[in-house]
């Protein structure tokens, strides 16, 4: 139950940021702060954009745990890791070359540093929810009842 109700969250959260974005700037200003995210030019926009990859897919998988689970589908037990462990490669990908657009000489063995850490701790806990998923007796039988 903590694994779906942290979804609802991770689904909740965007949803309500967008709502904030039009209520506060109007569809059109929404709109232009969206597009400028996602096609602007400037290098804020590229790192803004490559800081709502990561995003972008764990939205993806919050809503996708939250309706399988709810459906009680059992191809949850494989979609949810594999789409966590997309997540982790965006994330990884997008933290280096967020690094790597800022840094003027590019990334470095410093960077790599920096970022293992906290690359690692979304590893192990994909690794954790997948193993989970696999093996655990209550997922399987929560998922087979449906």
């Amino acid at each position: 139950m903590v694994v779906f109700w942290c979804a609802c969250g991770i689904t909740a959260l965007p949803l309500a940021g967008l709502f904030a974005l039009v209520a506060n700037t109007g569809v059109s200003g929404a709109s232009w702060a969206l597009t400028e995210a996602f096609a602007g030019a400037t290098l804020q926009a590229h790192v803004l954009r490559l800081g709502l990859w990561p995003q972008l897919v764990l939205f993806a998988w919050g809503i996708s745990f939250v309706v399988l689970t709810v459906m009680r589908a059992r191809i949850t037990l494989m979609v949810a890791p594999v789409v966590l462990a997309a997540w982790v490669a965006v994330s990884a990908y997008c933290q280096f070359a967020m690094r790597a657009a800022m840094a003027p000489d590019g990334a470095t063995l410093a960077d790599f540093a920096a970022l293992t850490p906290g690359i690692l701790a979304q590893v192990v806990a994909t690794a954790a929810l997948f193993g989970y998923f696999r093996d655990g007796a209550r997922p399987k039988a929560y998922y087979n009842r449906g």
